[in-house]
């Protein structure tokens, strides 16, 4: 069976649940949990060192969607590393202080207000008003940082047909500009073969495939490559698929070599659920394969640990080596995106989420549209 990961945010600024963490075992612990359940969201006690970089099974998926109750300064650490949704502190006086010094982004001081709802109203507000990315833009403008960018839907518009996918002249001429001051990468669900020519620039790293491919810029040519040949299993896959969209019409199924997308984009909106159950209950017949959802795409790609939040930390350490410590900034729109936000804010830098409106999101601000980023980024050329 493959993993199916999350197919899309949630409907409602509401997280999916919520994790109580700790540095040590607390049998006392356990109390909390129905006063957190009472809210309606299933509660989970464990340990700091559970964490890692991302979440523990069933959570990692979506780990923005998660709230984290932390009732030590190194599990607020721990949270925050592992891309928690938001990140709470349990405790007063100086336990509490020093929650709120490691990172804690609301502070309960006693379990008896777990009962007020201020981790959902928290939660929400958060991604209800995610501030606007210009202003922080414009104050990093002069300082070392590395630019890495998503491409449909960030860059470009998202188009009606993958194969329409093109950049806007005025952003191919900033980002001319932008990659002869910053180490500039992009990070996209393309092919590798299929991006270069739409971004044609040798100066910019590159990763296709949701991070499987990888390419260094030109003054730096490295490439990193899967040691395994999936090509072979995901022929299968796509031969299983292509009869099934036959009966969708508007859906397109691009190979992309070592991942599938689905397109629904142009299929009749009633027709979507129908076919999202379809390539699920198709994909699920392969094993060593993960099924994540996206903006009406469905993307099949090998179940090993490779995605954009692992090309982030590549080709962030292979820009580091070369100019000295860049402040890396991911900017991406959609569900894959979130990966690299999470491998952004983990290195000391920040995501920008490009969306009409605030969402669950590992990153730390939000622009409109890509014509709000062609805007933004004009004054990091001052």
């Amino acid at each position: 069976m493959p993993k199916l990961a999350s197919e899309t945010p949630s409907d409602s600024l509401k997280p999916s649940a919520v994790l109580v963490v700790s540095q040590r075992p607390r049998p006392g612990l356990g109390r909390i949990l129905p006063s957190l359940e009472a809210l309606g969201l299933p509660a989970v006690a464990m340990l700091a060192s559970q964490l890692g970089d991302a979440l523990p099974p069933p959570f990692q998926a979506a780990p923005q969607q998660v709230v984290v109750l932390a009732v030590d300064a190194e599990s607020v650490r721990a949270a925050w590393r592992a891309g928690a949704g938001l990140v709470a502190g349990l405790g007063s006086g100086k336990h509490g202080a020093s929650q709120l010094a490691a990172g804690a982004e609301l502070l309960l001081e006693a379990p008896s207000e777990i009962g007020s709802g201020s981790l959902l109203s928290a939660y929400a507000d958060k991604f209800r008003a995610l501030p606007d990315a210009t202003a922080m833009l414009a104050a990093l403008a002069g300082r070392p940082l590395a630019l890495l960018f998503d491409f449909d839907g960030t860059l470009a518009p998202v188009p009606d047909h993958p194969a329409d996918g093109c950049l806007p002249p005025a952003m191919r001429e900033l980002l001319a500009r932008l990659v002869a001051r910053h180490p500039l990468a992009v990070v996209s669900g393309r092919a590798l073969a299929d991006l270069a020519p739409r971004v044609a620039l040798p100066s910019a790293y590159l990763a296709g495939n949701h991070g499987l491919e990888l390419r260094g810029a030109d003054y730096d040519p490295q490439t990193l490559h899967l040691a395994a040949d999936w090509r072979p299993l995901l022929d299968a896959v796509h031969d299983r698929l292509s009869p099934l969209l036959a009966g969708y019409p508007g859906g397109v199924i691009e190979h992309k070599g070592v991942t599938i997308s689905v397109h629904y984009r142009a299929i009749a909106p009633g027709a979507a659920v129908g076919l999202r159950r379809d390539v699920v209950s198709a994909v699920a017949a392969f094993d060593g394969l993960v099924l994540e959802g996206g903006r009406q795409v469905l993307e099949i790609r090998p179940a090993i640990d490779r995605d954009k939040g692992t090309a982030v930390e590549w080709l962030h350490g292979r820009m580091q080596r070369l100019v000295g410590h860049c402040m890396p900034i991911f900017f991406g729109d959609d569900l894959a995106d979130e990966a690299a936000f999470r491998a952004a804010r983990r290195a000391g830098g920040y995501g920008v989420l490009i969306a009409r409106s605030g969402r669950p999101t590992a990153a730390s601000c939000r622009l409109d549209s890509p014509e709000a980023l062609l805007a933004a980024l004009a004054p990091l050329l001052a």
